[in-house]
């Protein structure tokens, strides 16, 4: 539990030790060090994830069935808590390779549930690749997320209860009418041509590429794990130079929150200002999220890392912005549900969980292949929209 809701960085063994009420040299006893806790906690989840999965499918039913199954037992609110494996290049290059390698299989095992359903006409076809991920994504956030569901006055069974109506049916209310908007135009943010020689302009290119670098290690690792010296090799500069435009670590990581909230506000109101239907405007929305999150060279921070470590006064603005946004794509379902497009029996739960269908992809990066990468911020759009039943 402290893993999911400090991180790494803010979970020491003497904390640990005085919670379960043993001594530090107790916990040294079953532990070698951090790094093996951690990956003996993320061990255990690959395992009950695994067993879970397991049950599931022997239990029998369709495809649909087996992965709502799924989801409730992992996120039974009577079972012990799992490790989210929100840090796993935090690990040892031996350790990580075996939390990777049952990672994978468990990967394999949804995504041959996906196919299989789709063979049979159980489920729409989709990306297996792809929506394996969100929704393992999905599964994760619950535990990771506390915070932000009890500041929105969400209880753990709305969460759960909103991922499986995601899953089923997603937010359409017509789920074979077209979709046809325009997905978010990032490249509107560049410097334009005519400004390559202003010094103002490329400064404040540069201060991107260095919180884009920054925010993308942070997700793959945790903020603990990331030295300024890896920021810093990333982009090509040396440790002063962070220092220098941006200040020390702590500072970096609340520049990096900005950067990447003001991003998300702005994709919010570009949405909200979009022509179509307001499920199209959410799809715009959901799409630019997961591209963001999947883009090396946009990298948004996910809205977990390091967060408890801020400032107070960080922490407010923070949330101020998450509130704004949340408000923003309440009033595209008010919308929609009013025109006819959407319709969801919580907007507010589904609004709460769908960062996890897309934030967990760049920590698994590696295990997409170019296309699914390319493809990825679709199939998310239309996981939200849509969901897995038949059409």
């Amino acid at each position: 539990m402290a893993l999911n809701s400090r991180g790494i960085s803010q979970t020491s063994l003497s904390e640990i030790a005085r919670s379960v009420g043993v001594s530090r040299a107790a916990i040294y006893y079953y532990f070698e060090d951090q790094q093996d806790l951690v990956f003996q906690c993320y061990h255990r989840s690959c395992d009950v994830m695994a067993l879970r999965l397991s049950e599931a499918i022997a239990h029998g039913g369709d495809a649909l069935s087996v992965l709502m199954a799924f989801v409730d037992s992992m996120l039974a609110e009577d079972e012990p808590e799992f490790a989210s494996l929100s840090e796993a290049a935090y690990l040892r290059p031996d350790q990580h390779s075996i939390i990777l390698g049952l990672y994978e299989t468990l990967l394999a095992g949804i995504a041959e549930i996906l196919q299989t359903g789709a063979s049979r006409g159980e489920l729409r076809p989709c990306s297996a690749a792809v929506v394996a991920q969100s929704i393992l994504g999905l599964v994760s956030w619950i535990p990771m997320a506390r915070r932000w569901r009890s500041s929105q006055g969400l209880s753990h069974r709305d969460m759960v209860e909103a991922i499986k109506a995601l899953l089923d049916h997603g937010v359409a209310a017509d789920r074979r009418a077209p979709r046809t908007y325009q997905p978010y135009d990032f490249s509107s943010a560049d410097i334009r041509l005519n400004r390559v020689f202003d010094a103002e302009a490329l400064a404040a290119a540069k201060q991107e590429a260095l919180l884009a670098s920054a925010s993308w290690l942070f997700n793959l690792k945790g903020v603990d794990a990331t030295s300024l010296e890896e920021i810093a090799a990333r982009v090509g500069v040396t440790k002063k130079v962070i220092y220098h435009n941006v200040g020390d670590k702590e500072r970096l990581v609340v520049e990096c929150y900005r950067r990447s909230f003001r991003m998300w506000e702005g994709i919010a109101q570009w949405a909200r200002a979009s022509q179509g239907s307001r499920l199209d405007a959410l799809c715009v929305s959901m799409q630019a999220g997961a591209e963001a999150s999947l883009r090396e060279d946009l990298a948004t921070l996910s809205p977990l890392a390091g967060f408890e470590a801020l400032p107070s006064a960080a922490q407010e603005e923070i949330n101020a912005s998450a509130v704004r946004l949340m408000d923003a794509h309440l009033e595209i379902f008010a919308i929609g549900r009013a025109e006819g497009s959407m319709s969801a029996a919580n907007p507010r739960g589904v609004l709460a969980i769908v960062p996890g269908s897309y934030q967990w992809l760049p920590k698994w990066f590696d295990i997409l292949s170019p296309a699914d990468r390319k493809f990825a911020p679709r199939e998310v759009a239309d996981l939200i929209a849509l969901g897995l039943r038949p059409l």
